[in-house]
């Protein structure tokens, strides 16, 4: 087989890529994830204020924080527009057929790498009952599909924000890229706007040996017909997906750019990837929830005072395979017994078997405490989600519960910064 059809085979393509031209700043051209900062007004008006009139992803993607202040289609008609000023405006370049090495420094100094190419949409599915090659890691809910998917089914570019995770405990397929990094060409090197940390991106094209190396390292991670799972971005992916189905469905050529969406992959291992709990608080009774969760899990709960409490998981939070339960009144530890559910699902299905009000999804143990006190309610703590169970447990289940863990901070999120065509097939 050809390289290419060895990359077609895995679900992936190394696209033709376009990044700033060279009088662009890039600094103000990369923004953050547009899912980041969705209660933070001020975060987003800095954005503007420092891109001003400079040619910016900004005016290419919309806002989450925006979603319920604008009309979707006439925020789709802006940005498309958009799109086509910075296109005429040769505020781009093309790559030809490449993947990049893109090496990410976060804020606390830790260090990312990942590989930017484009995933098939064929070879992708979020319904966790099938098994396609490409899966979603967490429930897809449909309801927020229609305004991404309205966005990108008039766009003649795109962006990504979408990482897709792989199960590399070795760093097969990373650790010769990164070897030869200094013999590639650099295409790109910027520090990140709102303390984002900085990153580089060189460039690797489909004839160069490396070419092989990715795809021998993936055929060998391939287990069975999984390889790949969303990590953040599922909605925005799953968006692409209808919309190349619609195309698809109308009759559209194989080789139409819609059916492939540009992604960065990501070791699964990857110290700049860290997994962070989500927390769920939430109104009601402590004492019914620990009886609700000690009859789905069959557990039993031990409880503390609420300094003892706080003293004990605060700081480090609860063990993996348990669940914390605080109000202002005390807090109780619950561990769940081998072959028992996950946590995460075990607390969902508690707060809505018990019609908890107020439900919402908390970043940090202290944030948590401090929101379920505000609100009257109770805290859910969650541990830490073993990052070596992700690909077992989406094999296993089809998918993980909604909120079941964040990759990093806020500001560790991916930027924007490459795109792609829409417009333009390739052979």
């Amino acid at each position: 087989m050809t390289i290419h059809e060895r990359l077609s085979s895995l679900g992936l393509r190394f696209p033709s890529v376009l990044i700033p031209a060279g009088h662009v700043d890039l600094q103000r051209w990369a923004v953050i994830a547009c899912d980041q900062f969705t209660s933070d007004p001020a975060y987003w008006k800095s954005v503007e204020d420092y891109v001003g009139e400079a040619p910016s992803t900004l005016r290419i993607i919309h806002p989450e924080i925006y979603l319920d202040q604008e009309e979707t289609a006439r925020a789709a008609e802006g940005i498309h527009q958009a799109m086509t000023d910075l296109e005429e405006g040769r505020s781009l370049r093309e790559v030809s057929r490449s993947a990049i090495l893109a090496e990410r420094r976060l804020p606390s100094g830790t260090v990312r790498h990942g590989l930017v190419l484009a995933v098939d949409l064929d070879a992708y599915d979020y319904h966790p009952e099938t098994a396609p090659l490409i899966r979603a890691s967490e429930e897809t809910i449909p309801d927020r599909l229609p305004p991404r998917a309205e966005i990108r089914q008039g766009a003649s570019l795109e962006t990504p924000h979408v990482l897709v995770l792989y199960n590399d405990p070795r760093d097969s397929l990373l650790a010769p890229l990164k070897e030869a990094k200094p013999s590639l060409e650099k295409l790109y090197e910027t520090p990140l706007m709102m303390g984002g940390g900085s990153i580089s991106g060189y460039r690797i094209p489909l004839e160069h040996p490396l070419a092989e190396t990715v795809a021998t390292a993936l055929e060998s991670l391939r287990q069975g017909n999984l390889l790949f799972a969303t990590g953040d971005g599922n909605h925005s992916l799953a968006a692409a997906k209808e919309v190349w189905t619609r195309r698809k469905a109308a009759g559209a050529s194989p080789e139409d750019p819609f059916r492939y969406c540009l992604v960065e992959l990501v070791n699964v291992y990857d110290p700049g990837l860290p997994f962070h709990p989500i927390h769920r608080i939430g109104q009601v009774s402590k004492t019914e929830m620990i009886t609700v969760l000690e009859k789905i899990t069959g557990g039993t709960a031990r409880h503390f005072t609420r300094e003892a409490f706080l003293e004990a998981f605060l700081q480090e939070g609860v063990p993996e395979k348990s669940l914390g339960i605080i109000d202002q009144t005390g807090g109780s530890l619950l561990e769940v017994p081998p072959g028992g559910p996950l946590a995460v699902a075990a607390a969902d299905q508690a707060l809505a078997e018990r019609g908890a009000r107020g439900i919402d999804y908390v970043h940090g143990n202290a944030e948590a405490c401090e929101a379920a006190d505000r609100t009257g309610g109770i805290a859910l703590l969650l541990p830490e989600f073993p990052r070596d169970q992700l690909f077992p447990t989406v094999a296993a289940r089809g998918t993980l519960p909604r909120k079941a863990f964040s990759l990093g901070e806020a500001r560790d999120k991916r930027y924007y910064l490459e795109c792609r065509s829409l417009t333009s097939q390739e052979p």
